[in-house]
């Protein structure tokens, strides 16, 4: 990039400016009349880095000098009140500002898992030991009929024929906009489509035969159940990235109820006298 194009950036600017404001306060104030310490805002480079990449990433573009100066004064006028209110006590019993805390703490505890990456052998007992979370359900195939509402058992035994006997079962029973023939549909779905029940009735029952009827959330079915696949475990490598998440997030978890546990072990409960004990 050319010398000139890097001169002419808002973005150098802007660094420039924040240099330069703190620099004239320094040189145009007496050291007797300087603010203490205390009263400092001093804004460092992790800050205007902050501030510059929030604005590039809010406006797709570095600021300008006179944007630049407002984010100068934006930032300091936050980080004054902020002391101000501290040290007012304006935080004491908010319960936003603690939930906010603990929130960070949490944070700081659990944040880093997100960069562990787990031994084969670690994954491997993980993935394991939670097999049924990763297992693939059961997969049913089969067809239904929907009877008619108050279908007497004459004429459910009329149908079970009918059927038997090669009948179209989309023409048969009551009209209906489920699908009369389902291949390879996980069990958790058939639940979810015909309500609960009905695909652990139909896993069931005997192949290649009608039977029913069965109870749904729709009413009742005469069912042929044709085949099933028996729930499997797909091979580590084909969820690898997925586990890994998960692992981060067991671990992520541990981790903030170890931190939890040794910070209340620094300190001592005393409840309001008659006060039932806490259970641990």
């Amino acid at each position: 990039m050319k010398i000139g194009t890097i001169l002419r950036s808002p973005l150098l600017h802007f660094f420039v400016l924040g240099g330069f404001v703190f620099a004239l306060y320094t040189v145009m104030t007496p050291p007797e009349a300087r603010a203490p310490r205390d009263d400092l805002l001093k804004l460092t480079e992790t800050d205007m880095n902050r501030m510059a990449d929030g604005f590039l990433a809010a406006w797709g573009r570095a600021p300008t000098e006179a944007e630049s100066r407002g984010l100068v004064r934006d930032w300091a006028i936050e980080e004054a009140m902020v002391r101000e209110a501290l040290a007012l006590g304006l935080d004491k019993g908010d319960a936003m500002i603690r939930n906010r805390l603990r929130a960070k703490m949490e944070f700081l505890a659990e944040a880093p898992a997100a960069a562990m990456v787990p031994e084969d052998s670690v994954l491997e007992a993980y993935y394991s030991d939670n097999a049924d979370a990763y297992a693939r359900p059961a997969q049913l195939s089969f067809t239904q009929v929907l009877l008619p509402q108050d279908a007497a058992p004459e004429a459910v035994a009329a149908l079970r024929a009918e059927l038997e006997e090669g009948a179209d079962p989309r023409v048969l029973g009551q009209a209906t906009m489920l699908p009369p023939r389902l291949e390879a549909m996980a069990a958790p779905a058939v639940e979810r489509v015909f309500g609960g029940g009905f695909g652990a009735a139909v896993a069931e029952l005997p192949r290649d035969q009608w039977s029913g009827p069965v109870d749904s959330g729709y009413g009742q079915h005469l069912v042929r159940l044709e085949a099933i696949e028996a729930p499997r475990l797909p091979p580590l490598d084909a969820l690898r990235e997925k586990v890994i998440a998960d692992w981060r997030s067991a671990e992520a978890r541990r981790m903030r109820g170890a931190f939890t546990d040794d910070l209340l072990g620094r300190y001592t409960l005393e409840l309001p006298e008659g006060s039932a004990e806490p259970q641990p």
